[in-house]
């Protein structure tokens, strides 16, 4: 994006932010001499000044319905936003250890990065009002801040208790919707779909009905065409260049964060290709742009990557999230509606294997997953109030992954192994190219008032609103069946579940012996 770098690798400034907490602790612990009463005056001025500031830049930005929901803020802390996978570390963390300052540091570059977008996305008329320095000068503000508020005791106390991010589900309205009776009723129908689900992935894979015609898209890169693609040599890594990348990227966390280029390594290895019964252009991918609303090119064919993590026993697992857009899911009935899509996640464990893949659709709806032999499904989950994970097929041991997806839906039919079903080809009736862009870009998107983000309040996209909502409202998810922010995906009408909750996998699953 122009002009802003949003890399989750801990930048310069982050590395002098960390170097900054540091000196502030050893000042704390008594390492090194206190400073004098001429510089403490200086600093309590401007760190006034810091604070003064993010609360106008912040009203600014709340008044004109900019706010970036990608993370969450944190009250008292107006340069530090969260996730859920780092506010699950809050009470683990020694407040002097390099894990503490590695923690810091990645909630300092979250709100680096949502700064940097939120003030592109404000109105030329609000921008012009402030310097061109606004960014520099915020970024100088959060170093300064950390190494006065952080290097207290009780500060640090208080991050940890207030740092969280508040779940997608609204309490009151589950009470209104007298959720304890209505919820079991809301059981029934998901248990038909989640039978009916079955019984689609019980169909031989050249059975499936083909409304329209079968279409591949297939990921190349973009940094070239489709032919000189077609030259490279293979791409994908084996599973031991997988374990040493994980490995060797271990930040003091234990978050592996690859480089870049070891990370397009990733991605090309594990990139799926999308099989969809096409039988209008509803049903064909593209990219997402801001034209008189949100709505999806199809002539410009697009998958969008983003990184994320789960917690599984000691270990952080990287997830490859490959997520792609159509125009909308057609039809009159309550889940129809403007723009539709699929987020395909990838799960790898240590030994560089994916553990997992599970998908849903943007709204957060239509949970599911296929696990590998590594794991299954715990014998200690709940039966009351609870959604059950669906579980149609296990995850094909080979790589080259196809998934054939319906049409209208744009449900995923099956998973597959292109090399294990070679018949399947000769069915696809034309094959496209899929480039790829960065998720976040969908933050910041031009449109013709400047920058805009696909995103509004509470992370929904506006426009893509469901009939279903004022069926399923009881359950307390806003606006079910529209279309949402990564991170802000509630993914259970029984019982509260998100897609990005950092013990997602292991609250559901277990390693097999």
């Amino acid at each position: 994006m122009n002009n802003c770098n949003y890399s989750v690798h801990i930048s310069p400034i982050m590395t002098e932010m960390i170097l900054i907490v540091s000196i502030s602790i050893l000042v704390l612990t008594g390492c090194v001499a206190v400073e004098t009463r001429s510089t403490v005056a200086p600093r309590d001025s401007a760190a006034t000044a810091c604070r003064a500031l993010y609360q106008e830049i912040d009203t600014a930005i709340d008044n004109v319905g900019v706010r970036d929901y990608g993370s969450s803020l944190i009250e008292g802390f107006p340069y530090l936003r969260t996730t859920r996978l780092l506010a699950s570390f809050s009470h683990e963390l020694n407040d002097k250890s390099p894990q503490w300052l590695a923690w810091v540091a990645h909630m300092a570059d979250l709100d680096a990065q949502s700064r940097a977008l939120e003030l592109r996305n404000l109105p030329p008329s609000v921008r012009s009002q402030h310097k061109d320095t606004l960014l520099d000068e915020l970024n100088t503000c959060r170093d300064l801040l950390i190494s006065i508020d952080l290097a207290k005791p009780e500060q640090r106390t208080r991050l940890r208790d207030i740092v969280h991010v508040p779940d997608d589900y609204v309490t009151w309205w589950q009470a209104l919707g007298l959720y304890p009776f209505t919820a079991p009723v809301i059981a029934v129908g998901i248990a038909e779909w989640h039978r009916k689900t079955h019984e689609i992935f019980a169909i031989p894979i050249a059975s499936l009905p083909v409304t329209g015609k079968l279409i591949r898209w297939v990921p190349v890169s973009t940094a070239m065409t489709p032919e000189m693609d077609a030259l490279l040599p293979d791409q994908t890594l084996t599973v031991q260049q997988i374990s040493e990348i994980l490995y060797r990227s271990l930040d003091p966390l234990g978050i592996p964060i690859p480089q870049d280029v070891e990370l397009d390594q990733l991605f090309n290895t594990f990139a799926p290709a999308w099989e969809v019964d096409v039988a209008d252009d509803n049903d064909r991918i593209g990219k997402i742009h801001l034209k008189n609303g949100p709505s999806v090119d199809i002539a410009r064919p697009i998958f969008y990557r983003k990184v994320s993590y789960t917690r599984f026993g000691p270990q952080v697992l990287l997830q490859l999230n490959y997520i792609v857009w159509f125009p909308a899911r057609s039809g009159s009935d309550i889940y129809a509606g403007q723009l539709d899509g699929i987020n395909w996640r990838v799960t790898l464990g240590p030994d560089g294997k994916p553990w997992l893949y599970d998908a849903i659709h943007n709204c957060g709806c239509y949970h599911k997953f296929f696990l590998s032999h590594k794991l299954r499904l715990r014998k200690d989950l709940p039966s009351a109030y609870f959604e059950s994970p669906l579980l149609p097929q296990s995850a094909p041991e080979q790589q080259s992954l196809v998934l054939r997806i319906a049409h209208h839906t744009h449900f995923i039919q099956r998973i597959y192994s292109d090399s294990a079903l070679d018949t399947q080809s000769s069915a696809i009736q034309e094959n496209q190219p899929l480039l790829w862009e960065d998720y976040d870009e969908l933050r910041s998107l031009s449109s013709e008032e400047g920058y805009r983000s696909l995103f509004g309040k509470y992370g929904l996209v506006a426009g893509t609103e469901r009939s279903e909502r004022f069926l399923f409202w009881p359950m307390g998810i806003r606006s079910p069946g529209a279309m949402r922010q990564w991170g802000r995906h509630a993914t259970a009408f029984n019982g509260r579940r998100h897609f990005d909750d950092a013990f997602l996998i292991e609250s559901l699953f277990e390693r097999t012996p």
